[in-house]
């Protein structure tokens, strides 16, 4: 087992079948070829990130959000808000019908924040 020289130079050619003439020649060395197989590589990598990167392709990506999921996504969570605050009138006009049923006094419904408050107080 020998020491492998990186440095020997080998030859590549390409010859055709039949006039045995040479039609390409190509020399390298070791280093040279994995280097080149290594550059090769890196520049497909860089291409493929790049084309992905910076194009809209990127959004053929699953769970990738794009503009337009975000924009649901913030309009959904504004439907929610609304919805919890209906929720929350909902229940103070219940508590309210059940209070004035009973003869008692009625929470006051002056803001929102206030029937939060309360609902606040009505899950304790």
């Amino acid at each position: 087992m020998g020491k492998k020289n990186w440095n020997k130079v080998y030859r590549l050619s390409v010859t055709e079948e039949e006039t045995h003439r040479r039609v390409r020649s190509l020399r390298f060395t070791t280093t040279g070829f994995f280097l080149a197989i290594f550059t090769a590589f890196v520049v497909v990598l860089g291409s493929l990130y790049a084309l992905v990167a910076l194009t809209p392709l990127r959004t053929t990506i699953p769970g990738y959000p794009d503009a337009r999921f975000r924009r649901v996504a913030v309009e959904n969570a504004i439907k929610i808000d609304s919805l919890e605050s209906a929720i929350t009138r909902w229940k103070l006009y219940a508590e309210n019908l059940s209070r004035v049923l009973s003869g008692e006094n009625t929470v006051g419904l002056d803001s929102l924040l206030q029937a939060r408050e309360a609902s606040d107080t009505l899950a304790k």
